[in-house]
């Protein structure tokens, strides 16, 4: 019988079975290429902190929190989001994407704040904060991030809650309504409009107050106002019953039958001095206070009022990329309840 000897297929190393070897190769080229990884990505720049694991593999060790880099943040928050070291090995690019599609803003954010919270709350840990925005921006039950995070659904309940406030305490001197914010020969000062957000039905309270139209369900209203030439936000009021509550009404203090000195001198209408202005949609028609759009005007005029809602718009939008705040609101045992947890939201 006559024999055949097999070629050899290798890349001249001397050992048989190329065919296989390429087999394996190819492989895991397609796993790198499903996973966003390719030969030339070499993953982001390691901060000189050295990225380290416990004898287990499964927790990783931070470094002290007044030492963390975005970088650092970077890496962790991926790790904790299920993308370990190998899997971290892929463009910058996505490494951001994958950061705040779980936790909302980008590193850098996220280490300001980190810095200023450890500042006030020395006893917060890296992981609570973390875990926290996880649950703002993804706003997934508990069962879920108890498998995730490795707590339990207790111990969660009330980290999450008690960052959160911690966050929230921000807000006193961070969003503020300072006058010397503007130049005295500014007259158009603000932009202000309403937002809805839906929210499981108030059992304990039952009222056709709490009916959001927008949705057709149960909702709270807030008041938001921007300065049109800074880059912030300078007014947050709420919640309201958006059933009992127009936008107008928010905005003057009370129904346009309630004389002027009997209305909420809280409300915004009475922030703005005599003689400055702010710019509102159609909801906000004849307040002397807001211009809206209107027939006659010039088309810059009409223009600038666009540029400046739309600016608006753009901020609702970004505060709705938090589940939080996008799905239905079900947190909150009572109604006051409720409602001190979603404005802390």
């Amino acid at each position: 019988m006559r024999s055949f000897k097999v070629k050899d297929r290798g890349h001249g190393n001397g050992r048989s079975g190329g065919h296989a070897n390429g087999g394996h190769i190819n492989e895991r080229r397609d796993q790198e290429r499903d996973d966003g990884r390719s030969k030339k990505q070499t993953g982001s720049t390691k901060s000189s902190r050295q990225k380290k694991m416990d004898g287990k593999g499964d927790r990783p060790i931070y470094p002290e929190i007044a030492l963390m880099t975005a970088d650092d943040v970077l890496y962790f928050g991926l790790v904790h989001a299920g993308f370990g070291d190998k899997r971290q090995k892929v463009r910058h690019g996505l490494l951001m994407d994958r950061f705040m599609c779980f936790y909302g803003p980008e590193p850098r954010t996220v280490r300001d704040m980190m810095f200023d919270l450890h500042s006030d709350f020395p006893d917060i840990s890296f992981k609570d904060l973390m875990m926290t925005m996880n649950w703002a921006k993804r706003y997934d039950p508990e069962h879920v991030l108890a498998g995730r995070w490795g707590y339990g659904e207790d111990h969660i309940r009330d980290v999450v809650k008690d960052v959160g406030r911690k966050i929230q305490s921000f807000k006193e001197r961070l969003i503020i309504f300072d006058p010397n914010l503007f130049d005295d020969d500014e007259i158009n000062w603000i932009t202000v409009d309403c937002v809805n957000f839906t929210t499981h039905e108030f059992r304990q309270n039952p009222s056709t107050g709490w009916y959001d139209h927008k949705s057709n369900s149960s909702g709270l209203k807030y008041e938001f106002a921007l300065p049109i030439r800074h880059p912030h936000c300078i007014w947050i009021r709420g919640p309201f019953e958006p059933g009992k509550n127009h936008d107008k009404t928010v905005f003057c203090g009370g129904k346009e039958a309630v004389p002027l000195e009997k209305r909420d001198r809280d409300a915004l209408y009475f922030r703005l001095p005599d003689g400055k202005r702010g710019f509102g949609d159609s909801a906000y028609e004849g307040i002397d206070k807001i211009t809206i759009k209107r027939d006659g005007q010039t088309k810059e005029v009409r223009r600038f009022i666009d540029r400046a809602l739309n600016r608006q718009e753009t901020y609702h939008w970004r505060l709705e990329g938090y589940d939080i705040l996008k799905q239905r609101f079900r947190h909150g045992k009572s109604t006051a309840n409720r409602m001190e947890l979603h404005k802390m939201a």
